[in-house]
């Protein structure tokens, strides 16, 4: 069962402020009764603090999936898609760069690049050379006689 301490808290703030005690009409606060609220409400609050920081960090931790395969995407797809050798180099460039960062994507680039009907292998090498090793495998396969 989950406990809404920040609730809890106010809860027991409300009680410490009722807390009465014997004289006439009883309006004087009976200090023990309210020192035990006023406890029981700071232990809450305190625990609300910790309740606020856990949805943060998760919140950022989600937030930080999000981006991360929002990127990878972007990578994989400039990876299997450049034309040319400077647009390659400028992905591989993102990619080594967040490896730089202790952002590492090269596992979820090779995981999507299949989703682009393309060899995880060869998206890391330049387009130049991935058509230099295709032309060589045409040439094998397909002699000219």
């Amino acid at each position: 069962m989950t406990i809404n301490h920040r609730a809890e808290a106010e809860r027991h703030l409300s009680k410490a402020s009722f807390m009465t005690g014997d004289g006439p009409n009883a309006t004087p606060v009976n200090p023990a009764a309210a020192d035990h609220y006023l406890r029981m409400a700071q232990v809450h609050a305190t625990l609300a603090t910790g309740q606020a920081l856990v949805a943060d960090a998760s919140a950022y931790r989600a937030a930080l999936a999000s981006w991360r395969d929002i990127v990878a995407h972007f990578v994989a797809w400039g990876l299997s898609f450049a034309e040319n050798d400077d647009e390659h180099g400028t992905y591989l460039r993102l990619a080594q760069r967040l490896d730089e960062a202790g952002l590492n994507i090269d596992n979820d680039i090779d995981k999507i690049t299949p989703e682009f009907g393309k060899d995880p292998r060869g998206m890391w090498k330049p387009p130049t050379v991935r058509r230099a090793e295709w032309a060589a495998e045409c040439a094998a396969t397909n002699p000219p006689f």
